[in-house]
């Protein structure tokens, strides 16, 4: 069975729900094609709150199991997980983190299992394995690895694959420490040090000449893993991670500033006032819980925001020797950085930026709204690093 990727996007960015978080997340799945608009407004005008959000996309998931609808069910279990708390339990003390991430991800094994091109293996690395989707052709052109960032399995991206499988790629995506099966099977934390499993990866494949592209986080990870690794030759930052914690800062507005005085100082009062307030937002205390689960030793607010800190291509930027390019959404929070990732890239072979419109349907991080229109542009790109 073959995927057909003239219908698999939909194009535009709606408002589904009033919270910024919430509606980024309806939107992702619209583009994905999992829902119809229709579906999705009606969805979102019965979200009062981050736990109502759980419910409705179990009860949701079922219903479309029962009907045989393999991806949307995936899509809603992946939607309940991604917002259950770390740490919170059933009836019979289990994980439901992990329980739902499970459901989630045998239903999307599932619904991919059909599609001849998409095969499956675990590489061993370290006292663990790196899981690996992939995709080899005979007439291929070339060859792209991929991987997601902060929070991502790799199953949730898999619908980008038939497009490069069709622009005549090699696709292999993996997933690395802190993500997906790594995670949840083995509980190895993420590493800034991406260069490692990265060139597992590559070696195992014997690959050469490939281009690496890192999704969301994954901007800084494969920027980190190209400085180091040169059979990487061409980089795509899917999106810029210029400085994760400058962004989020930045995000915050004034307060940002008194957020920063208080990572140098431990012992100050104020983050006593401040735990209780992230404890109190659903939104905020789900934030924390993530980096506490995703990162090593990583197990305040305080240690949360300082180790995130390194997560920032300031100083590798200079190691990037090789053909490089850089996305960015206008509304996204990392484009802050936009023009600093540009001009830090002055060893590069090539660098070349593309800032998405909301005209584009695609200013939002990852350019969800028109998936389609950044493939066609990381494709574009390939081609004439290639062949140009």
């Amino acid at each position: 069975m073959k995927m057909n990727t003239k219908e698999m996007f939909q194009v535009g960015y709606f408002k589904f729900h009033d919270n910024e978080a919430l509606n980024f997340q309806l939107n992702r799945f619209y583009a994905q094609g999992a829902f119809t608009r229709e579906e999705l407004i009606k969805i979102g005008s019965q979200i009062d709150g981050f736990e109502k959000w759980i419910s409705l996309f179990i009860k949701i998931g079922e219903e479309a199991q029962n009907q045989g609808d393999v991806f949307k069910a995936a899509t809603c279990f992946r939607a309940a997980q991604f917002y259950t708390l770390s740490g919170e339990k059933d009836e019979n003390g289990n994980s439901l983190k992990h329980l739902l991430y499970d459901r989630c991800v045998r239903l999307y094994d599932e619904y991919f299992g059909r599609f001849e091109d998409i095969k499956y293996v675990n590489i061993p690395y370290e006292d663990y394995e790196l899981p690996v989707y992939y995709s080899e052709l005979e007439d291929a052109k070339g060859t792209i690895v991929i991987h997601g960032g902060y929070d991502s399995i790799s199953q949730e991206f898999l619908a980008l694959v038939p497009f490069l499988l069709e622009k005549k790629y090699n696709v292999y995506f993996f997933e690395g420490p802190g993500q997906g099966r790594v995670l949840m099977k083995y509980d190895v934390r993420m590493t800034a040090e991406w260069e490692h499993c990265t060139g597992a990866v590559l070696d195992y494949f014997d690959l050469k000449d490939v281009t690496l592209i890192g999704i969301s986080l994954g901007g800084y990870l494969a920027t980190r893993a190209a400085a180091y690794d040169k059979r990487i030759s061409r980089l795509v930052m899917y999106d810029l991670i210029y400085d994760f914690y400058g962004a989020i800062l930045n995000k915050m507005g004034s307060f940002g500033k008194v957020m920063d005085y208080l990572t140098y100082h431990p012992r100050n009062i104020l983050w006593k006032w401040l735990d209780k307030k992230f404890e109190e937002n659903y939104f905020t205390k789900w934030l924390l819980l993530q980096g506490y689960a995703i990162y090593e030793n990583v197990h305040t607010p305080y240690e949360y925001y300082n180790h995130i800190k390194m997560y920032n291509t300031r100083e590798i930027s200079k190691l990037i020797t090789q053909d490089t390019l850089v996305l960015a959404g206008e509304s996204d929070l990392y484009t802050v950085y936009y023009k600093d990732q540009l001009d830090a890239l002055v060893n590069a072979r090539s660098v070349t930026g593309r800032l998405f419109t909301s005209d584009e349907y695609a200013d939002h991080h990852c350019q969800v709204g028109n998936l389609g229109l950044v493939l066609e542009t990381i494709t574009d790109w390939i081609e004439e690093k290639t062949n140009g």
